[in-house]
């Protein structure tokens, strides 16, 4: 090499160093400027995830009571936790009182993924009289053939676990006493899968055929519902839906005063010896709280118990400063994981053999597509059967369906 080339060639690299460590000084830079912006500090994604849930609130050590209080399991009847509502409840009545009439029909509730549809469902035995009969089913899966749909329809009723025919079952559900069926998880009946089909029509058909006798109330999440008008025309087939919104700010307000009287323990100003006046110091960042979460009330449970700091021996509490959760990861999918994001939402949950029926690839890209969104902590999974049943992560989902909406890929 001579001279000139091997000064050319140090000239070239030196300016190459240059650039990186400009470029590196301007990253490092932006990195703590965001680390310094208070209202730029964001939450873990995996945190949210139900499978880790448990041990980010250990490791936030709060103690059981207030977790128990701020579980988002639905609620059963009666619960003390349960509020509003009461415009959804009144239309259910009125459904009620219209079937104690003698007039057939059947009601659909629907809302988005989170808005308290099953805790909603599961308080009207409270409305029934003692001479009628209530009966609460939730679907687990989705029927791919007619003996599916025959075994879940019998499971909810609560007949004899074979039936030989529809025209069985139709006449076996005819013969028992009126009765109110209450179908929850209705999203197993919104599917693209080839097979599926004449079993979900069926499933509605034993309904309509048996709606003379008897009320059915069918709860859905809301892609689901539209899914379900789109294909089967089911708004045809009910006398009424009834939407249930995520919470108003007030409704969360109450919401959580609630919970927290429930769990015993209450909001200091940041001393043992000051007035608790638990609405008072809630207030004080309930605005941020509801921006966040949208009135969404397990994200708010989820913030909410993120920013406490626990005194146990007064079991005095105090709210710190609630951070956001960073989604920038979603402008960085490709249209195949923003799409299987978009069947998620609108089935509620997938399998990797159900991905691979709808989007017609090989079960090792289902596997891997799925498996990588996952670990991107956008879906979470249920591992309890042999394949497991990805769904989006229950605290985010408002979010992530927003997201999906608005570009198009959700509707």
């Amino acid at each position: 090499m001579t001279n000139t080339t091997q000064s050319k060639f140090l000239t070239a690299a030196a300016a190459t160093v240059s650039r990186l460590y400009q470029q590196l000084s301007r990253l490092l830079g932006r990195q703590a400027h965001e680390q310094a912006e208070p209202v730029r500090v964001h939450a873990d994604l995996c945190l949210a995830q139900a499978a880790r849930l448990d041990r980010h609130y250990a490791d936030l050590a709060l103690p059981e009571a207030l977790l128990q209080a701020f579980s988002s399991e639905p609620l059963a009847a009666g619960d003390t936790r349960f509020i509003g509502r009461e415009d959804q409840l009144s239309r259910l009545l009125a459904a009620l009182e219209m079937w104690r009439a003698g007039h057939s029909s059947m009601v659909a509730v629907t809302g988005p993924q989170g808005c308290g549809l099953s805790s909603f469902l599961q308080q009207l035995p409270l409305r029934v009289a003692d001479n009628e009969s209530c009966r609460y089913g939730k679907l687990t899966h989705r029927p791919y053939d007619i003996n599916d749909t025959l075994v879940m329809l019998g499971a909810i009723v609560g007949g004899k676990p074979s039936v030989g025919s529809v025209e069985e079952l139709v006449e076996y559900i005819n013969g028992l006493p009126p009765s109110v069926f209450v179908i929850d998880n209705g999203h197993f009946l919104a599917c693209r899968i080839m097979g599926a089909n004449k079993a979900i029509r069926i499933f509605g058909a034993v309904m309509v055929a048996t709606q003379h006798r008897h009320l059915w109330v069918l709860g859905c999440q809301e892609y689901a519902w539209r899914r379900l008008v789109y294909v089967y025309r089911a708004d045809r087939y009910f006398a009424d839906r009834i939407e249930l919104p995520l919470f108003s700010e007030p409704e969360l307000s109450q919401c959580l005063t609630n919970r927290l009287q429930a769990s015993e323990f209450a909001l200091s100003a940041g001393s043992t010896g000051a007035d608790a006046q638990t609405p008072t110091l809630l207030a004080r960042q309930l605005s941020t709280l509801y921006k966040l979460c949208d009135g969404k009330p397990d994200y708010a449970f989820f913030c909410f118990l993120g920013s406490l700091l626990v005194h146990d021996e007064s079991r005095q509490l105090e709210l710190q400063p609630v951070v956001a959760a960073d989604f920038s990861i979603l402008k960085q999918l490709i249209s195949e994981e923003l799409f299987t994001l978009a069947e998620v939402a609108s089935h509620g949950q997938l399998s990797i053999d159900d991905h691979r029926a709808v989007f017609r690839c090989s079960r090792e890209e289902s596997w891997l597509l799925l498996e990588r969104l996952y670990r991107q902590c956008l879906l979470d999974k249920h591992e309890t059967t042999a394949e497991p049943d990805y769904h989006l992560v229950p605290q985010y989902s408002n979010v992530i369906g927003s997201y999906l909406a608005n570009a198009n890929y959700l509707y």
